[in-house]
C-alpha cells in the first residue's frame, strides 16, 4: 500500500468517524427537543478542532512510519485518481448546493425538516452545506481508495 494511499484511508475513517458522532449527536439532541443553535455551534467547533488535530496527528505519524516515501512526487497515475476523486465530488458538493438555495428560497419544501430540528433557518441551511460537503469528501476519499485498489 503506498503512502499517499494509506494517507487516504487514515483521513476516511477520521471524516466517516467524527462527522458521524456529530450528526447523531445532532439527531438524538433534536429527537430529546434538546437541540439548540448553542450547543449546535459547540458541537460544531469541537469536531472542527478534532477533524484538524486527528489530520495533523495522522499526517506526522504516517510521515515517521514511511518517512522514506513521505516526500515522494506524485506520479500520474496519482494524479488521475486524484482528479476523478475530486471530479465525483464536485458533482456531490455542486447538488447540495443547489439543494441549500432551494431551500432558501423555497423554505415549503423543507418544512419539515426545520420543524424536526427546531433551529432557525440559517442553521438548516449550515448543516445541508456541511452534511454535502462531507458526502462530497468521503466520495472522493472513496473514489480514490477504490481506484487505487482496483488500479489503472
Amino acid at each position: 500500500m503506498s503512502y499517499k494511499e494509506r494517507s487516504i484511508w487514515v483521513s476516511l475513517a477520521i471524516t466517516l468517524y467524527i462527522w458521524f458522532n456529530y450528526f447523531s449527536e445532532l439527531y438524538w439532541s433534536a429527537k430529546q427537543n434538546s437541540l439548540t443553535t448553542d450547543s449546535m455551534q459547540s458541537a460544531l467547533l469541537v469536531v472542527v478542532f478534532i477533524t484538524i488535530f486527528l489530520e495533523i496527528m495522522h499526517h506526522i505519524v504516517i510521515a515517521i512510519i514511511d518517512n522514506k516515501n513521505a516526500n515522494y512526487d506524485e506520479d500520474e497515475r496519482d494524479k488521475k485518481i486524484a482528479l476523478i476523486g475530486n471530479q465525483n465530488a464536485y458533482y456531490i458538493l455542486s447538488f447540495t448546493t443547489i439543494t441549500a438555495v432551494l431551500h432558501l428560497l423555497f423554505p415549503v419544501m423543507s418544512q419539515g425538516l426545520v420543524t424536526a430540528l427546531k433551529l432557525p433557518n440559517e442553521y438548516v441551511i449550515i448543516n445541508i452545506i456541511i452534511f454535502g460537503a462531507l458526502v462530497a469528501e468521503i466520495a472522493k476519499f472513496a473514489t480514490q481508495v477504490f481506484y487505487y485498489r482496483r488500479g489503472f
